[in-house]
């Protein structure tokens, strides 16, 4: 466990991270394009407004981490746990969400082209945006969240409704 729990307005690019526990950590406006948070434990942690292109998160706790605004393009979430993660008003073009349960995850105003929720499990998911460009085939998803989806234009060709 880290003590230290701020690290916003910091330059932290191409850092090693892995597997480090910052619960409750602010890492706002900072930058960690090609840093590697393998392995991390960020829980409840707030990365507003932050550069985290080709940023590795690849196995850490995101549950309920504060994305907001951040750019993630290039991001690398497998098998990462993104339980009540916030990613209003990001940058995600061309991310993937490929084999990850995501419940009460949220996209709202978040730029989705080309992200991919390839065979994900979407459980009470949010996605006020415009989600025609985003690659849903075949997820499985609960009924309120292919609505939202069907009513916002998404492709949901091979999805399965639980």
């Amino acid at each position: 466990q880290v003590a230290r729990k701020d690290f916003s307005a910091k330059d932290l690019h191409n850092s090693d991270l892995k597997g480090v526990a910052i619960q409750d950590g602010k890492f706002n406006s900072s930058s960690f394009r090609g840093s590697d948070f393998s392995g991390s434990d960020l829980t409840n942690s707030s990365f507003k407004w932050c550069d985290l292109r080709e940023v590795r998160f690849d196995g850490a706790n995101l549950s309920r981490v504060k994305f907001i605004g951040a750019d993630l393009r290039n991001a690398s979430f497998t098998a990462s746990i993104l339980d009540r993660a916030d990613f209003n008003q990001c940058e995600l073009s061309g991310v993937s969400f490929d084999n990850l349960t995501l419940t009460g995850t949220i996209f709202d105003q978040a730029r989705v082209k080309g992200t991919s929720f390839r065979n994900a499990t979407l459980r009470n998911v949010s996605f006020e945006t415009d989600v025609k460009k985003a690659i849903f085939d075949h997820a499985t998803m609960d009924k309120i969240t292919y609505a939202t989806l069907k009513s916002y234009g998404a492709n949901l060709t091979g999805v399965t409704v639980i």
